[in-house]
């Protein structure tokens, strides 16, 4: 999961990025002003970002916080040492998923970005996302087309060999490369063909051709185990010829 942190003091920049690393994310980019965030984020996938309310320059974590909503639709929160109540209250106008308050410690700075990704999470399966938010994946009778930037891939739906749910973010491993999309898994299960998809665990669907193998806690798809519970195992089983 990428993390972009746009901090303009470098010292505290470098501290939350050594502490999101720490976490497992990935937060190799950092920006000090307005200008050089929205550069970064059109050229990458982001899943989160972290903004620092005052900002190098006339323009505000504020207003990143509304180009995000606008332009880029992922989860982001707010990093302030303010205790003035109108800055305070001009930043939840904008609505953030998370607030993180200096001097924060590793578990405050833990907790935001978990409690960020479930609120923007919750918002999404509650319906509150755009249109445009929506409209990330197309489905038509062989194929999934995918918005990257301000194009569609094609994607054939026999060459996806199984898709995974990464809280907003859905991986789609497919013969020849992973893409990542902003959709649930839910509603993505809902658009695919139940003759050829089905879903083994809260976390994975699988393209049922692209099976090597079948155990009692894994499916096999050439030499990546996907986790199945049993109660799936068992639907599973009983939609393909099996011989003892």
């Amino acid at each position: 999961m990428n993390i972009l942190i746009v901090e303009d003091d470098f010292i505290i920049a470098k501290h939350l990025q050594f502490l999101l690393n720490g976490f497992g994310y990935e937060a190799n980019d950092i920006a000090t002003d307005y200008t050089t965030a929205t550069e970064i984020l059109n050229s990458k996938v982001f899943h989160l970002a972290v903004l620092d309310i005052n900002l190098n320059g006339y323009q505000t974590g504020i207003d990143l916080a509304d180009y995000i909503r606008e332009n880029v639709k992922i989860p982001f929160l707010f990093l302030s040492a303010h205790e003035d109540i109108a800055v305070v209250n001009a930043a939840l106008q904008a609505a953030p998923h998370a607030f993180l308050q200096k001097p924060f410690q590793k578990i405050t700075v833990y907790t935001a970005v978990k409690l960020a990704l479930k609120n923007y999470r919750l918002a999404a399966l509650a319906g509150e996302t755009t249109s445009e938010e929506k409209e990330d994946t197309t489905v038509i009778t062989d194929a999934l087309f995918i918005k990257e930037k301000h194009m569609f891939t094609k994607i054939m739906l026999t060459d996806i060999l199984y898709i995974r749910s990464d809280d907003n973010y859905l991986e789609l491993h497919t013969t020849k490369k992973k893409y990542t999309i902003r959709e649930t898994l839910k509603n993505m299960l809902q658009q695919l063909p139940t003759n050829y998809f089905f879903r083994v665990h809260k976390s994975f669907i699988i393209n049922l051709n692209a099976i090597t193998a079948i155990d009692y806690v894994h499916v096999m798809i050439n030499d990546i185990e996907i986790p199945i519970t049993n109660d799936n195992r068992t639907e599973l089983l009983s939609r393909i010829k099996t011989f003892s």
